[in-house]
């Protein structure tokens, strides 16, 4: 498993980060990367292509911040992409991670204008959506535009703009653009495949619903046709920026006494009953111990519940230990490092606490988060100590102008 992990994510790393757009001039050789950004990275791809796109944006993030440049920043607004897009289309997009992703792309185009080191389609492609998801629809027609020029034989990209244009109300280019689509499709031998997916996924439903764009297609407006178009759940929006959509391996089998476990511990916290949680997660890190099945994600999670509920009971000490065992694993979650600036606190450790909190405003992985960290951290009771030393309000103003509502 691990030699298949890592070669997925050489592949990958090789398509997003060693090729060239097509027509791109290389002026000199990329620079040497450091080696812990190189490994950052290295990670962060093994967890993007395990599904595990929270745990890819830490890592991407902590490259960026230690001089990842282009490429750092822009496997980070990938990973937003991807974590914002799970359900598959623009209208049940995440928000906040379509303008993470968005930030991102800005900073990893500002260090690499040429994009000798970014793949420019795959930007300017989920950049188009991200825009599309935020309303933003003459920026996305701009970014469409863009990903056809850096990938000109790609018929899904004037396709996903033919669907732009209907929400545009601008019909005639619209029916310009689905023509551009199956002429690329053609050229390239997938006409057939091209229609097959308009036939299946419900985000084209608006092309087959619209007479003009319907015949452009040369498809019918059957009752066969708008069921399929209904029922299915296509899952290319994500990644239609090419013809197949990427495959994520299963998770391995987990013990289900262990996850009875854990749910049983979600459910007593849920409730506040904070012992019994406790207790819960105990057993299930004491069964995952025979067979070890738990992703390092889920045993750092469990480990922030324990640390959460020691926090909750008052128990500052008892609930470092957990935290910093979590962090030690996941350094990248800034849930973890906020709940270790309570413990510290609850500890009489204000120092440490005000620490812990600067590094779980750095770690946040985007707006989001961020926002929700000052909030918390102006209003918790257990931070009360913290609030009058004069760094924390130094903390509160470096992040204030990322935390301010668009």
């Amino acid at each position: 498993m691990k030699t298949t992990t890592s070669v997925l994510a050489a592949v990958l790393a090789a398509l997003l980060l060693a090729t060239p757009p097509a027509g791109a001039r290389r002026v000199h050789a990329r620079p040497k990367t450091d080696p812990m950004v190189q490994k950052l990275l290295s990670e962060g791809l093994g967890d993007l292509q395990a599904g595990q796109d929270s745990a890819a944006i830490g890592l991407f993030t902590r490259a960026a911040q230690n001089g990842g440049g282009a490429r750092a920043y822009f496997l980070l607004g990938w990973a937003h992409y991807q974590r914002g897009f799970q359900r598959g289309s623009v209208a049940t997009a995440d928000p906040d991670d379509a303008q993470s992703a968005l930030d991102a792309y800005a900073l990893a185009r500002s260090a690499d204008p040429s994009f000798s080191v970014i793949d420019a389609s795959r930007l300017y492609f989920s950049g188009a959506l991200c825009y599309e998801a935020l309303g933003d629809y003459d920026r996305a027609l701009a970014s469409y535009k863009s990903a056809l020029r850096a990938a000109p034989g790609k018929a899904l990209i004037a396709l996903n703009a033919a669907r732009l244009r209907l929400k545009m109300k601008d019909e005639d280019k619209a029916v310009d653009n689905t023509l551009i689509a199956l002429r690329l499709a053609r050229a390239a031998g997938r006409e057939g495949a091209l229609l097959a997916l308009v036939r299946r996924d419900p985000a084209f439903a608006p092309l087959i619903e619209n007479a003009q764009t319907r015949r452009a297609l040369g498809v019918s407006k059957d009752a066969e046709l708008v069921a399929m178009a209904a029922d299915l759940r296509g899952t290319e929006m994500r990644d239609s920026v090419r013809d197949v959509p990427a495959a994520r391996p299963a998770p391995p089998v987990q013990d289900q006494a262990v996850l009875d476990q854990l749910a049983s511990g979600d459910a007593n916290l849920k409730f506040g009953r904070y012992p019994d949680a406790i207790a819960a997660f105990g057993r299930a890190l004491e069964l995952d111990r025979a067979h070890r099945t738990l992703s390092i994600d889920q045993l750092a999670s469990t480990d922030v519940k324990i640390g959460y509920a020691y926090d909750k009971l008052g128990n500052g000490d008892e609930a470092i230990g957990f935290l910093r065992r979590a962090l030690q694993m996941r350094p990248d979650r800034a849930d973890a490092r906020y709940q270790l600036a309570l413990a510290y606190a609850l500890s009489g450790r204000t120092g440490d606490s005000l620490n812990a909190l600067q590094r779980s405003f750095v770690s946040a992985s985007g707006t989001a988060e961020l926002r929700r960290l000052v909030l918390l951290a102006k209003t918790d009771t257990e931070l009360a100590a913290v609030r009058d030393l004069p760094g924390f309000h130094r903390a509160v103003a470096a992040v204030a102008e990322r935390v301010a509502l668009r």
